[in-house]
């Protein structure tokens, strides 16, 4: 297993070849593929594919695919990122 001090940030497209646990949050809008599991706090990217994940929040991500029989750990999971509506926010002056 290899271990991540802080956040893993994505600036491209990343395939690691064992099973990871980042001691931070993983971003960035990239794909992320592991082969084997991932531990971490919270992960926000385009796609991930893994065998098991255990963090706290899966948060818009496009797609995420574990393997057949194993399992997603979060308390959130949000998929589907290019669906969801668009907010227009509006600026308040305090």
């Amino acid at each position: 297993m290899k271990t991540i001090k802080g956040d893993l940030v994505l600036t491209k497209d990343t395939t690691f070849d064992e099973s990871i646990k980042v001691e931070g949050d993983i971003k960035g809008y990239f794909n992320l593929k592991v082969i084997g599991n991932i531990a971490c706090r919270n992960i926000a990217c385009l796609n991930i594919d893994c065998r098991d994940i255990d963090c706290r929040d899966i948060i818009y991500c496009e797609t995420v695919k574990v393997k057949a029989g194993c399992k997603i750990k979060a308390k959130a999971v949000i998929r589907n990122r290019s669906k969801l509506p668009i907010k227009e926010w509006k600026h308040v002056t305090i």
